[in-house]
């Protein structure tokens, strides 16, 4: 799900790269809309660490190793951005941030409307690197670059003094001899190169030396797509964010599980309303067709009433009215099922629940099914009540009684606090319908 609004964060200030435009906004601005923060934390580390033992002490690990570098003062989270299983040890991908930093970009999310999820620049390179590629990210005058080579992870960073074209390429070879010094044995298919936000794509064509081979080297290298943008003074400026946001891996977002689950509800949740909402369409339409099909016949079994009443005289009259009343009912009860999916419209009952949900509860879950093929259809809902507020679950269950739906509570699949599950069912008939 592609978000409302895409934040760089940088030192360099804040700028919303939404709507076809790139403009500066105050930091700690608020969202409108679902968002996604890339975040380049200030004094922060970034790097491969090989560990003994098991991959999930490895961000305790990391996390001494630091302190005792010196590299990063003070507390820290670490998010680790991938693992690697070597033969007698774990490579983690990681990045070391100051835990104030992190603890004020955390609370300004959590502070917002709607999903706001926070992405450190490092998490991109892993989430969009193909085999046997080099990623790099430029971020101002930071150079990132990540692959993958014989099983192992390697990355290197480089900071220019400048961003002209020379101070840029000097950097570029810097990391190259990283890459190298590290392990790398420069077989790799190419550079796919990024930029965060650029003036200039032609400079960025320079610097991989797809416009002057003299200067940058043969890097077999090609540009991401970036999609371009107005900054206020109009000119057109590009950046590869949108094109690395789309890929990007739900283990690359610093959020907690539930968020991240939140997340890729809503991600999915949109693609599969419309194609429930097709089918129920679909299958209203049958009914319809169906039920002027069962008139048809009953009419013309009306008119041959004369010819059966002769019939009856000379056969069983039993089983005659049993044979009938097979052939009558089977279409109709048939027909009935199939009208079911346009009584309990799925995708209104979703704009029902989510209206009634408000801002205080995520739901995870809204499933349409049948426990046998004798029962009516029914609505399964899960979610999480922020805090587990009791007085909030009251007023979902509430305002879904409003709407037509009573609720039968049942065991949640979640074990977090506030979870809950609830079986809907419509109200008995007073001039409501459910959804």
């Amino acid at each position: 799900m592609k978000p409302d609004q895409i934040f760089l964060i940088t030192a360099q200030g804040w700028f919303d790269l939404s709507n076809g435009q790139c403009r500066p906004v105050e930091p700690w601005s608020e969202t409108r809309g679902t968002a996604m923060a890339v975040v380049d934390f200030a004094d922060s580390q970034t790097g491969v660490q090989p560990s003994q033992g098991k991959a999930e002490y490895a961000s305790a690990l990391i996390e001494k190793s630091v302190r005792d570098e010196g590299s990063v003062e003070g507390p820290l989270q670490v998010f680790v951005h991938a693992q690697e299983k070597l033969a007698d040890s774990t490579q983690t991908f990681y990045t070391a941030v100051p835990l104030d930093q992190w603890q004020e970009i955390e609370a300004w999310s959590g502070r917002q409307e709607d999903h706001c999820l926070v992405v450190p620049v490092a998490a991109l390179l892993d989430s969009n690197t193909l085999p046997e590629h080099v990623q790099v990210l430029r971020v101002g005058g930071q150079l990132h670059a990540f692959t993958r080579d014989e099983g192992r992870m390697l990355y290197a960073n480089a900071m220019a003094l400048g961003q002209d074209e020379h101070d840029l390429q000097a950097q570029l070879r810097n990391l190259i001899s990283q890459l190298k010094a590290a392990g790398w044995k420069g077989n790799a298919i190419g550079f796919r190169w990024g930029c965060a936000l650029t003036d200039s794509l032609d400079r960025e064509r320079t610097l991989l030396g797809l416009g002057d081979k003299s200067q940058g080297g043969d890097l077999n290298a090609r540009l991401l797509p970036h999609e371009s943008l107005r900054n206020t003074a109009g000119n057109t400026v590009s950046s590869a964010l949108p094109s690395l946001l789309e890929n990007i891996k739900t283990q690359a977002l610093a959020a907690s599980t539930p968020a991240r689950l939140a997340w890729l509800s809503e991600r999915y949740v949109v693609p599969l309303a419309a194609t429930i909402g097709v089918v129920a369409l679909g299958l209203a339409g049958f009914a319809m067709l169906s039920q002027q099909s069962i008139s048809s016949e009953r009419q013309a079994a009306q008119s041959l009433q004369g010819e059966i009443e002769q019939l009856r005289e000379r056969a069983n009259r039993a089983a005659s009215l049993n044979a009938n009343a097979s052939l009558d009912n089977q279409p109709v009860e048939f027909a009935r099922q199939l009208g079911y999916a346009a009584i309990y419209d799925p995708v209104r009952m979703l704009g029902s629940v989510r209206q009634a949900a408000g801002r205080s509860i995520r739901i995870q879950r809204l499933q349409l099914f049948k426990a046998n093929h004798l029962s009516k259809p029914q609505f399964r809902v899960d979610g999480v009540v922020a805090g587990g507020s009791n007085q909030e679950l009251s007023r979902f269950l509430g305002a879904l009684r409003s709407h037509g739906w009573s609720a039968e509570s049942i065991a949640p699949n979640d074990s977090s606090i506030g979870a809950f599950a609830y079986i809907l069912q419509p109200l008995p008939a007073n001039g409501q319908q459910g959804s």
